[in-house]
């Protein structure tokens, strides 16, 4: 059944995100495959809101939200490939449902992110290089690129509004 609603396009983004991410985690569905599909849904084709909703379902809530981000550099590369493709005059109508889903993370899961981020995939606790070939990250931190998007990224992760200043901790090193 989880199939059958992961690849029906009346079924609503979420619920199809979702399904995915389950047969993904029961390993019913391989890991190209899952990769597969959410490149599909994340093309320039798919309206963004219903794009955002599959990243909701996919990666979003629950118990673990976001760490299938922190552990699966792939699929993180490709959900920034497709937010930093996002049109801007699209992007404010996405952004509420990105940061609900992203502000949900635990405070931890957020700064993990925020550093795989900043530093490229590959490079966890090794010196090696390692971005190239991976949509949306480079051998090398732009730190000109990181400092464009800082405002973005506080805002999806809800650090913006807060009356005492947002903790410089949970977006340690970036942009630096």
């Amino acid at each position: 059944m989880l199939r059958v609603l992961s690849g029906r396009d009346t079924v609503p983004g979420v619920i199809r995100g979702r399904a995915v991410r389950l047969l993904l985690d029961d390993g019913e569905l391989g890991q190209d495959e899952a990769a597969r599909l959410m490149g599909l849904v994340l093309s320039p084709g798919t309206p963004p809101a219903d794009a955002a909703a599959w990243i909701e379902g996919f990666v979003g809530g629950g118990a673990g939200g976001g760490m299938l981000l922190v552990h699966d550099e792939r699929l993180l590369g490709l959900v920034d490939a497709w937010l930093t493709g996002v049109p801007a005059e699209a992007f404010t109508d996405v952004l509420p449902l990105l940061r609900r889903t992203f502000s949900a993370y635990e405070p931890g899961v957020r700064r993990t992110l925020g550093e795989l981020v900043r530093r490229g995939p590959g490079e966890r606790g090794s010196a090696a290089g390692g971005g190239a070939g991976i949509p949306g990250f480079a051998a090398d931190l732009d730190v000109a690129r990181a400092d464009a998007v800082l405002p973005v990224v506080r805002l999806l992760l809800g650090l913006d509004g807060d009356p005492a200043g947002a903790d410089d901790n949970d977006l340690v090193g970036v942009g630096r």
